[in-house]
């Protein structure tokens, strides 16, 4: 008995495959906001578009800087339409 091997049709499968599909949902907006101090008195803000790993931060003051806090901040379409 002949195993079934599905279609023959090698180009419409092929089109199947590539036909686009309903578009992935964005992902929401946010701005991630990292606090630190290099004397323990006095505090900065940096703002990164995405989370920002240790590298990156140190990069960014280097490496005597102590992270305070780190604060995720939501913007989405509220965060656009208020900028336009």
């Amino acid at each position: 008995m002949p195993a079934d091997l599905g279609s023959n049709d090698f180009i419409g499968r092929i089109r199947q495959r590539h036909q686009p599909g309903p578009a992935p949902a964005p992902l929401p907006e946010r701005t991630f906001i990292v606090q630190i101090t290099r004397d323990g008195k006095t505090t900065e803000e940096l703002a990164f578009d995405r989370a920002p790993s240790i590298g990156a931060i140190a990069s960014r003051v280097g490496t005597e800087a102590y992270v305070i806090a780190i604060d995720v901040i939501d913007t989405g379409s509220a965060g656009k339409l208020a900028a336009q």
